[in-house]
């Protein structure tokens, strides 16, 4: 009952992920569009601790779509969790980067030219590879729902052996794109070294248990880049 409430859960705070990411990119897109970025659209929000409280919630509820089957493996999640805190902390919150980078490089202006960045730059790129990752998560939770106890091989996972952890990768990276943070670029080489360690013990349990079928289903698909073609 737990595990299925933890599941709708995810499902909903990806849902809201995807929505909030796409309408602020779009927002943000027609606002350029149409040259009315003013002060307070080159102004960072401050003392918003409510919605950085709300952001933090939806991108760390939908870890729930990945199951973590050791204790350790809950290092690359909390990492994860570590990011997502400081991200939004600095985004609706105190943005300590902005205001270190203006002090140690003696911009005064550097606010307005991190938002000019961020309209420009950050937000579209970022939001569309954001975007691929919480679909990447979504699609790897559905497979690996319908496979049940067998080894989920269709669907996302017969171009990726691990989407759902590339696609939690992704989200980080867009955002750190988005919103390019002083503790988020310390982090995130981190998260990848402890994901990829991740995939490793998740392979080996995995070819432990279902033998040469794993061996096979992994010798003809790509553990992180797809070739968007069966073999």
């Amino acid at each position: 009952m737990l595990r299925r409430a933890g599941t709708v859960a995810g499902l909903v705070a990806a849902g809201l992920a995807l929505t909030g990411v796409l309408v602020g990119a779009g927002h943000g897109l027609t606002l350029l569009a149409r040259g009315r970025l003013g002060d307070e659209q080159l102004s960072i929000l401050r003392g918003h601790w409510g919605l950085v409280g709300a952001s933090v919630a939806v991108f760390l509820v939908f870890l729930a779509l990945i199951p973590v089957r050791l204790r350790r493996d809950w290092r690359a999640h909390g990492i994860y969790t570590a990011f997502v805190v400081s991200l939004f902390a600095e985004m609706f919150g105190f943005p300590l980067t902005v205001y270190f980078l203006s002090s140690a490089l003696g911009l005064t202006l550097f606010e307005r030219q991190f938002m000019l960045y961020m309209y420009r730059v950050g937000m579209p790129v970022g939001s569309v590879i954001t975007v691929a990752g919480v679909l990447l998560v979504v699609l790897g939770w559905r497979d690996v729902y319908r496979a049940g106890d067998a080894l989920a091989t269709g669907g996302i996972y017969a171009y990726l052996r691990h989407p759902q952890y590339l696609g939690i990768l992704l989200v980080t990276a867009g955002w750190l794109i988005h919103w390019p943070t002083l503790p988020g670029l310390m982090i995130f080489p981190v998260l990848v070294r402890l994901y990829a360690q991740l995939a490793a013990r998740e392979e080996e349990a995995l070819a432990h248990r279902f033998g040469t079928a794993y061996q096979a289903y992994a010798a003809r698909t790509p553990r992180w880049v797809p070739r968007w073609r069966r073999v």
